[in-house]
């Protein structure tokens, strides 16, 4: 007998600005694997992306979720998986110009 899958959670969706770098935490309910789509609204403007855990209650954040998780230099768009994540994560971006969107969606697996 094959068990029900678990709906998944809600993509979130990040809007990031001069004002807001960081993401807030974004809670991936237990999902291991998350894909993240990072998309400019102009295809000349750059940006860098780094994926962190967060605490899941009173810890500190962690270091980046290994090399998968930062990328530099994005032009346009892209999609990278990670791997092994924490219930919680979070996205910091930086060297970037222009109107950007990054969707975090958990992957079942």
């Amino acid at each position: 007998m094959k068990l029900p899958v678990p709906a998944l959670p809600p993509a979130y969706i990040y809007l990031p600005t001069g004002s807001t770098a960081v993401s807030n935490p974004m809670d991936l309910y237990g999902y291991s694997r998350c894909r993240v789509y990072v998309k400019a609204a102009s295809a000349t403007s750059t940006i860098d992306v780094v994926v962190k855990g967060a605490p899941n209650e009173n810890g500190t954040y962690t270091d980046e979720l290994g090399p998968d998780a930062r990328k530099s230099g994005i032009t346009g768009e892209a999609s990278f998986v990670l791997q092994d994540i924490s219930r919680f994560i979070r996205v910091e971006v930086s060297n970037f110009a222009g109107s950007w969107t990054v969707w975090v969606v958990p992957i079942h697996t």
